[in-house]
């Protein structure tokens, strides 16, 4: 008796992950045409039929919860896209037999008291779930509340950064040194070598802040650059924060000026207006939103270092589906995503959600 031809053949001898042979099988996005044609003509040559009842009832449900902080006040700069990229996966994998949950907390820094997070906690204590995805800076939970999750089973993949005390599966992340490098060279190819710099470098206890202002300084120390270097550790908008940033744009010897964090680009435009140096010194923000982007078509930034938040959803998410669905562990523990940097030249590229086939 013949062997019966399943989805895994076909993705084996396509060369792609299961998920794609889905997607392309079942016309949903995220395929390019060139590659649905090919794994078309490989499921033609070795007789593969699909079968959805059978594949629906090889594994029972999967229970997953998303807890990331939410998209509105201080969040809306950054994760809108970071939750985008997993919503449009779990769009695409509807029959994957995954049921998605989201939870989301106000404030990134204190979510101690969130609602969302209260739900998770309660979940991962009543074993009612499978897999979590969450940022690697939750620390709302405790050392033991994650360690009944790992003795249950539960599969966690964290975007952001990697936090090696949770355990997680894997981590999707930007490579933040090389951020910090882009942003040095970026800003000492523009200014001359007595000009001063103001670094708005966020929380230095943040592991993602403090490894782009390593970069940063790898860089000048790599290439023998001698700046000055004016830090301010201000991770979140506050007036406070704001007439602390404005004092050191106002200095004289003030040629550059950049941030680590989207927050930080926020005061720093506002600063640079505030003390009429807006496309008199050389500026580079974090992070595309509009705030951003309308700043720099408005020549107050120079360029824009792009984090890519919304491959950090799509991926993470994606990650742990295939974990839990077909029993495939990421070939890598930590999983890095590519930044970029935005000029005027191509922001029309990020108008219009367009960063969803950019930046995968």
């Amino acid at each position: 008796m013949n062997k019966k031809i399943t989805i895994r053949d076909v993705a084996q001898a396509a060369g792609v992950s299961i998920s794609t042979v889905h997607q392309a099988l079942n016309d949903k996005p995220g395929v390019s045409e060139v590659t649905r044609e090919h794994i078309r003509r490989i499921a033609d040559d070795l007789g593969y039929r699909p079968n959805k009842m059978a594949s629906g009832l090889k594994r029972r449900t999967q229970r997953v919860a998303v807890l990331l902080p939410d998209e509105v006040g201080r969040n809306r700069f950054y994760y809108p896209p970071l939750w985008q990229g997993v919503r449009d996966y779990l769009k695409n994998s509807e029959d994957l037999n995954v049921e998605c949950t989201e939870f989301s907390f106000p404030n990134e820094i204190d979510p101690f008291h969130s609602r969302g997070v209260e739900e998770v906690r309660a979940l991962l204590a009543e074993d009612k779930l499978d897999g979590l995805l969450t940022v690697g800076h939750m620390e709302a939970m405790t050392m033991q509340e994650w360690q009944h999750a790992r003795d249950a089973g539960v599969a966690v993949v964290q975007v952001g950064f990697r936090n090696p005390k949770i355990a997680p599966l894997c981590s999707v992340q930007p490579d933040y040194e090389v951020i910090g490098r882009t942003m040095a060279e970026l800003i000492f190819s523009h200014i001359p070598s007595f000009g001063s710099v103001v670094l708005c470098a966020g929380n230095p206890k943040w592991e993602q802040h403090a490894r782009i202002v390593q970069g940063f300084e790898d860089y000048m120390q790599e290439n023998g650059a001698q700046n000055r270097i004016y830090l301010d550790n201000s991770c979140c908008i506050g007036s406070e924060a704001q007439r602390n940033i404005l004092n050191l744009l106002e200095k004289p010897d003030v040629a550059a000026c950049c941030s680590v964090l989207s927050q930080g680009s926020v005061m720093l435009v506002q600063g640079l207006q505030q003390c009429g140096k807006a496309g008199k010194v050389f500026a580079v923000g974090s992070d595309v939103f509009e705030e951003n982007l309308d700043a720099l078509r408005s020549r107050i930034l120079d360029n824009i270092v792009q984090k890519n938040p919304y491959a950090q959803g799509y991926l993470g998410i994606k990650a742990l589906v295939e974990y839990l669905v077909q029993g495939k562990a990421p070939e890598q523990r930590t999983i890095y995503v590519g930044s970029e940097v935005v000029f005027r030249s191509n922001a029309v590229m990020y108008d219009r959600d367009n960063f969803r086939g950019l930046l995968l």
